[in-house]
């Protein structure tokens, strides 16, 4: 190849890659900070889940919801139209759980209204401004979980982001799922420790119902059957209005989907909702998304070009180390050590994710959520 194309080639990959060592360094180490359990005070709370032929799941984590070491809360269980047995479940648990209030909507299967509606008629009963959200499928990691996200509600603080592990299961699929989560939390938290909140998960996610009702609960988005999660704080969110809590502790662990296909699936519903997140989010995913194309893609060809190879190698090691050492911190903290030695295929891994399942979703209308 000619010098010319070898310097521009070079001096693209160097682009791509400090982009990605900006985002590493700039957003990625929020974690390399000393996580400390919230401090303040414990608060009254709401819990709120909302069930749709989930029995088994409730069975299994329910009990471990209501025996939760806090002073003051509530569970509140939205049944959803469900035919499995749920409805009989929930009465005779009611009737032992004084802290349980049990809600049941009757549904037509043509006018299905989502979970949007059932997770609002869920608010609107709730007694308690702080309202903690997860789902049937999920179990708290230990009795510390409530108490811990009502505490990191401050005076100033209206949104708490949590994280939601999965089971680990020994499967090919499972070990998708786990890293691909690994990569999302990597993502949200440190950007909202960064100040720069776009999304939570609603498997461990809490907010006030005040506010709420101050933006007309999910009125911008009603239109879609997702979103009641990522959507609502990507609108909601500022700057100064939300915390993270993330000590192990306040946890949550769900089952996953056993099969690549309903995983994939459930990702392209995901996905789906990122169009409607406000552009400077988009931008700032966009913008890692595509300088990490570009690094390994640039990266191979400046390689195979060998013009500047000791510049070119000596980029990747720095990037690989500073890789090493963040990742490291990353998945001690939201309890992914195990899965540490596969982190240089990370990156691979997650753009095949992004080219084959997000893109299709990103294009694709959301399809019914299921709960």
């Amino acid at each position: 190849m000619n010098v010319d194309f070898s310097f521009i080639l070079f001096i693209a990959f160097a682009a791509a890659a400090c982009i990605q060592l900006c985002y590493y360094w700039g957003i990625f180490s929020r974690t390399l900070a000393k996580v400390k359990a919230p401090t303040g005070a414990v608060q009254p709370a709401s819990v709120i889940i909302c069930a749709r032929n989930n029995r088994r799941f409730l069975e299994e984590n329910l009990p471990a919801v209501l025996s939760q070491d806090h002073p003051d809360f509530e569970v509140i269980v939205v049944n959803d139209g469900s035919t499995d047995g749920t409805i009989d479940f929930l009465d005779n648990l009611e009737r032992e759980q004084d802290r349980l209030k049990v809600l049941h909507l009757d549904i037509d299967e043509r006018f299905h209204r989502g979970k949007k509606f059932a997770q609002t008629i869920g608010i609107k009963a709730a007694k308690h401004d702080i309202l903690v959200f997860t789902d049937a499928d999920c179990k708290p990691a230990s009795d510390q979980w409530l108490k811990l996200m009502s505490q990191s509600m401050s005076k100033d603080t209206s949104i708490v982001l949590g994280v939601g592990n999965y089971q680990r299961k020994v499967s090919l699929t499972n070990w998708i799922v786990q890293l691909e989560t690994f990569h999302s939390l990597l993502l949200f938290i440190n950007f909202s420790l960064a100040k720069k909140t776009y999304m939570g998960v609603g498997r461990n996610l809490s907010y006030r119902r005040e506010l709420f009702f101050s933006v007309k609960g999910f009125a911008s988005h009603q239109h879609l059957l997702s979103g009641d999660d990522d959507l609502f704080v990507n609108e909601t969110a500022t700057k100064s209005n939300t915390s993270v809590c993330i000590v192990p502790e306040a946890h949550t662990i769900s089952e996953p989907k056993l099969k690549l296909g309903q995983w994939m699936t459930q990702k392209k519903r995901h996905y789906s909702t990122g169009k409607m997140y406000k552009f400077k989010h988009r931008f700032a995913l966009g913008l890692y998304a595509f300088s990490l194309l570009f690094y390994y893609g640039l990266g191979v060809l400046a390689i195979l070009d060998q013009s500047f190879l000791i510049p070119v190698l000596s980029i990747v090691g720095f990037r690989f180390i500073t890789q090493a050492i963040i990742l490291f911190r990353n998945m001690k903290v939201f309890g992914y050590l195990k899965y540490y030695w596969v982190f240089p295929f990370l990156d691979i891994g997650i753009l095949l994710i992004h080219i084959f399942v997000g893109v299709r979703g990103y294009f694709s209308k959301p399809l019914r959520w299921n709960y």
